[in-house]
């Protein structure tokens, strides 16, 4: 592909980054339209308003839940059941936060072990709280063939998204906690029928989730008995991908909400170091607007006019970034990878090599390459297999890897 050609196919891509990947399995619709019945959410006494976050939180253990609502949106298939959750997670500082999200299950009595759990991390939809899956409709590839096998279905908002707090975009502990947690979270609800073992699962910034969340598993959840990690076009080689968004003005808007977010929560890393006085008059936007916007409200000019300096060639982001690259750590269950060839987002390269520092650290990991595959339909293209390799995980069966080969 020509350059030229390659610049356009990436804008069209980026203009549509914030959607996330359909497969055709299911839709997501509006919060609150009438599905059927309502669902007994749980036994206890816990709060239905998932919204509020209490101010003092809760006492309780990661993945406690805060409040619970029965939740009936066309994306819930008609015999499944699913519920609106606000869960207790350990956030970037190290002290407890909320975090919401939604689960699903089969409708049914759960086997005597439990369903196995498959927690999902979205992909990019900005920083915003308006922007969370669980606001404006949540979209899992395979939801409907997951909850047919028997497989209790989580999706995360993450840390900070459609709750108080920054959202630490692209901070893999955060969401790594997010994602595992969650999965603690189906356990806590009746009726749901959530076992110990767990799948995660995400695409772009939720396959940069699933892998920490699968280097964090071991340590930070040891009572779950993880699987299998799925990542789909990872951002997992970060300082690739900034260094690649800047001479794109479409793609500023992602430049933009990760120096954001770094400089949110970070307290060694300083927003006027990277962004030049015109970035930091609207920098903000970055908290109002979810990722289009934030594209659009940097579009009247060039990358240049807004950076002092690329992040990746300061000293202080440069290790805040090394260390958000996923690979440093092992991987406690085997790892499946898959990747399109077309894709100007998260490109194949920065793919492979994050496959290769995976690889060396002694990790099982399948990397599959999709030719003319590109950032939005990859999960559509994959699908089946992602599917056939999670019901082998849940199975038991040998994994295979492509290391070496």
């Amino acid at each position: 592909m020509s350059a030229p050609v390659a610049l356009v196919a990436l804008a069209l891509a980026l203009a549509l980054a914030a959607c996330q990947p359909d497969d055709g399995a299911g839709s997501a619709g509006a919060p609150g339209e009438d599905q059927g019945p309502e669902i007994e959410a749980a036994a206890g006494d816990l709060p239905t308003d998932v919204r509020s976050v209490p101010e003092p939180l809760p006492g309780g253990e990661p993945g406690d839940l805060v409040a619970l609502a029965a939740r009936s949106t066309p994306e819930v298939p008609a015999d499944a059941r699913a519920w609106d959750v606000l869960y207790l997670s350990e956030g970037i500082d190290g002290r407890p936060t909320a975090v919401s999200g939604v689960v699903y299950a089969p409708a049914g009595t759960a086997p005597g072990e439990g369903r196995p759990v498959v927690s999902w991390g979205h992909g990019t939809v900005g920083l915003a709280d308006d922007c969370a899956p669980s606001r404006v409709g949540v979209l899992v590839p395979g939801l409907a063939r997951l909850l047919d096998a028997g497989h209790v279905v989580v999706a995360t908002d993450y840390e900070g998204l459609g709750t108080p707090g920054p959202h630490p975009y692209l901070v893999g502990v955060s969401a790594g906690r997010s994602v595992l947690d969650a999965a603690r979270a189906a356990g806590r609800i009746e009726g749901a029928g959530a076992g110990h073992r767990v799948v995660v699962a995400g695409h772009s910034q939720g396959g940069h989730a699933a892998l920490f969340a699968g280097q964090l598993a071991s340590g930070y959840a040891p009572e779950l008995e993880l699987l299998g990690v799925v990542g789909s076009a990872p951002a997992a080689e970060l300082s690739t991908l900034l260094r690649s968004a800047v001479p794109i003005t479409p793609a500023f808007g992602l430049m933009a909400s990760a120096v954001y977010a770094y400089g949110s929560v970070y307290d060694d890393l300083h927003l006027a170091d990277a962004l030049t006085p015109a970035a930091l008059e609207r920098i903000e936007v970055v908290e109002q607007r979810c990722l289009e916007g934030v594209t659009d409200a940097f579009s009247d000019q060039a990358p240049s006019a807004w950076l002092v300096a690329n992040p990746v060639d300061l000293d202080a982001w440069e290790r805040r970034i090394e260390e958000n690259e996923p690979g440093s750590a092992a991987v406690s269950a085997p790892v499946l990878v898959v990747q399109g060839a077309n894709d100007f987002i998260v490109l194949g390269s920065s793919t492979r090599t994050a496959i290769e520092r995976l690889c060396a650290g002694g990790n099982t990991v399948d990397y599959r390459e999709y030719p003319g595959a590109v950032h939005g339909d990859i999960l559509a293209r994959a699908g089946p297999e992602v599917l056939a390799w999670v019901a082998e995980r849940v199975a038991g069966g040998d994994a295979r890897s492509t290391c070496g080969g």
